[in-house]
């Protein structure tokens, strides 16, 4: 019989700090994928650090493994891994030389560790630049000689604070589906690499909902957040007018607002410019702001409905 999966990551009444609300718990299933979504305001980036071990929560606890030890102490460092978009080196040090010290840290003998250093570096792909000097190689070898330093200590846990390269999409899927698990912190929908489940959607305190992919497709899909300005400056009460418009701002000469038909919303506005007699000097589009979405999760006089551990709704 197929054995369910490990919980291999999970957050239990963690609170930010005095006087702030408990955080919902949450957890990370073995041979899945789930996010932390938050602006760079929001708790999100903390909550990374909570599951990497590299800070403590001011109350409750993190523990992951499968041992579910909290993640500051020995073995439950031990168990996870921790991918960033920068690295700290000496002077001089080589990518290989780098994930050879992280190998041999991982207590292995002098014949293995060259042997798991060549793996590493030939899974990774990244054997023509192993005798290169950390600071002189890109971004994306940056991001995958982290993920070897990582997986030098066979981590059942892989933590990700930074958006993630193409290149290492495959790389991070393949360890979910080995049986791991991957978080990854996210401060933007792009930012979210496809195969993620469950997201959390964060706010200043910790984590606001749990929502599933589909569920945060369903009500992002088609959206977006949309700067535009016009030659010359066109008056709020045009732009007011248009059927969605939502979270309208002006700024420095340029309106900003969200609305859940980019399609829709392009169109208008260039009727709107065309019946004006302007023209249209700056247009851009983001995906919208996690902020945004928390707004559209929870309208406002509407309860919330929290999550348990695995995603279910469990009331209000």
């Amino acid at each position: 019989m197929k054995q369910p999966p490990k919980v291999l990551l999970k957050y239990l009444d963690v609170s930010l700090g005095e006087g702030l609300p408990l955080s919902i718990d949450f957890a990370v299933l073995g041979g899945t994928m789930a996010a932390l979504l938050g602006d760079e305001n929001s708790a999100a980036g903390l909550l990374a650090d909570y599951a990497a071990g590299i800070s403590s929560p001011h109350s409750g606890k993190v523990v992951a493994g499968s041992s579910m030890e909290p993640t500051t102490t020995r073995s439950g460092r031990a168990s996870t891994g921790f991918i960033s978009h920068q690295l700290e080196a000496p002077p001089g040090m080589t990518a290989r030389g780098c994930i050879n010290l992280a190998v041999i840290a991982s207590g292995k003998s002098r014949a293995d560790t060259s042997q798991a250093t060549d793996q590493l570096l030939k899974w990774l792909e990244l054997e023509e630049i192993g005798s290169i000097p950390i600071e002189d190689i890109g971004p994306a070898e940056i991001q995958r000689t982290a993920m070897a330093i990582a997986m030098a200590t066979s981590p059942e846990l892989l933590v990700v604070n930074c958006p993630v390269h193409d290149s290492l999409h495959a790389k991070l899927k393949a360890f979910s589906e080995a049986g791991n698990a991957v978080l990854f912190r996210a401060s933007s929908l792009g930012q979210i690499p496809y195969g993620v489940e469950r997201i959390a959607l964060c706010n200043k305190s910790g984590i606001d909902r749990t929502v599933r992919h589909s569920e945060l497709s369903a009500i992002a899909m088609g959206g977006s957040e949309i700067t535009v300005s016009f030659y010359p400056s066109l008056p709020r009460k045009q732009i007011e007018m248009i059927d969605g418009v939502r979270n309208l701002v002006h700024l420095e000469g340029a309106y900003k607002f969200t609305h859940s038909n980019t399609v829709f919303a392009i169109t208008q506005l260039m009727h709107v410019t065309r019946a004006n007699s302007r023209a249209v000097v700056e247009l851009h589009l983001a995906p919208i702001p996690p902020s945004t979405l928390l707004k559209m999760f929870n309208p406002e006089g509407e309860p919330q409905v929290q999550a348990d551990l695995f995603g279910q709704e469990v009331g209000s």
